[in-house]
């Protein structure tokens, strides 16, 4: 690590490690930020935040948004650390079709898992450091020696890990050794669940948590997952919004390079600012392209309706659109389950909507899946934004 770039400004200390090596040491949050730097931003995003939260008031089954963005959200963050699967092979592996998913799309799927369980805890219990232990061995558990089992799941790193790089001396980073590591986390979860919230503002809180276990990296692996997972807890646990809505994943893996110098300017040279600003863009960013999945997934809804009313006499086939909006794989054995027709009533109006190009029947699995391609292609997030690229200028 090149220890030269670490100025009076940082935001920690270098302490000794391994090798005569030195590791970096975040100072306890909140650090002293500067109000009038960041005000216009924080103001431009904390409307962005109030709009999202109108625009989810419009739904009447809110988790025909909330499935479909924790699905990008683990897609997009399981990618960014190298994990790749598709949205056809995690919705089929996630509805118990997919009997023997790949070890990536496994390891998806336990992202989506472990954000799943800790959104339902904290609905009941502060968000602490245990239930992130418990996130932690969710995410690497069922995925082989070489994707995680052997990387401590549940447990904070025994070793001396590093970032960009394979040796402590060509490292970029050097985050706490490990008997540093366990003061530091207690440091943040009692920052997390403090009770003076005096002048308290929800997205720099997270900006700021995000920045600490960036820096902490406090597991031997899935540290970038399990940070990312937190921001969307943080969102809930201090009511940001109505529902989980807010997944900055998408966004943040857009402007991967920038996300992470940010970070290291913090901790090199205290340029919390810059870190601000830039965070704030991506919040914004993510509320916008929220919106817009909201309008398409409605629109989209609302046609789907018209189109099988007209085209199919069964009412039944309205529940199964709207049953679609809320799990976008289906088998015929839900339809009956669900809807209480029979075997031959639930085949025919599966095979009607494949018809009406509403459904793709997938013929590679036992019993075969209709998968509504089209809802989840409109929950997408865009490959690429026309809107300004987020930056700390």
């Amino acid at each position: 690590m090149d220890y030269s770039r670490f100025t009076e400004s940082a935001a920690g200390n270098l302490v000794p490690t391994l090798y005569g090596a030195k590791a970096f040491v975040p100072n306890k949050l909140p650090p002293k930020i500067d109000m009038n730097e960041i005000a216009l931003p924080m103001a431009q995003t904390t409307a962005s935040v109030g709009e999202l939260r109108g625009a989810c008031r419009r739904l009447t089954n809110p988790f025909m948004l909330i499935r479909p963005l924790q699905l990008q959200e683990a897609l997009t963050s399981s990618a960014m650390e190298g994990t790749h699967t598709t949205d056809d092979e995690l919705i089929l592996a996630e509805a118990g079709i997919q009997k023997n998913p790949s070890s990536e799309t496994q390891e998806v799927a336990n992202y989506r898992r472990a954000l799943s369980e800790a959104l339902s805890r904290i609905k009941t219990e502060p968000l602490t450091n245990r239930l992130l232990l418990d996130a932690h061995r969710t995410l690497l558990s069922n995925v082989g020696r070489m994707r995680g089992s052997n990387k401590l799941p549940g447990e904070f790193k025994r070793e001396q890990n590093m970032i960009g790089g394979y040796t402590l001396d060509t490292a970029r980073y050097i985050p706490p050794p490990p008997q540093e590591t366990l003061d530091c986390m207690s440091d943040l979860e009692k920052y997390i669940n403090r009770e003076d919230k005096t002048n308290h503002n929800t997205i720099i809180d997270m900006a700021l948590v995000h920045y600490q276990i960036e820096a902490i990296h406090p597991f031997s692996d899935g540290n970038g997952r399990v940070g990312r997972m937190l921001l969307s807890l943080m969102a809930v646990q201090d009511n940001l919004l109505d529902s989980p809505a807010l997944y900055l994943s998408p966004v943040i893996e857009r402007h991967k390079d920038e996300y992470i110098d940010r970070m290291f300017a913090v901790s090199c040279c205290g340029d919390w600012g810059a870190w601000l600003r830039f965070f704030f863009k991506v919040v914004e960013q993510s509320c916008r392209e929220t919106v817009e999945t909201i309008d398409r997934l409605i629109a989209l809804q609302e046609s789907y309706r018209d189109i099988a009313a007209t085209a199919v006499k069964s009412t039944n086939v309205l529940s199964i659109i709207d049953m679609l909006f809320d799990t976008p794989v289906l088998t015929v054995r839900d339809i009956v389950d669900q809807i209480g027709i029979t075997d031959v009533a639930a085949r025919k109006l599966l095979a009607r909507l494949v018809d009406l190009e509403i459904l793709y029947e997938y013929t590679e699995v036992y019993p075969k899946a209709f998968l509504a391609l089209g809802i989840i292609q409109a929950a997408k997030p865009p490959q690429s934004t026309q809107s300004a690229r987020p930056s700390a200028s």
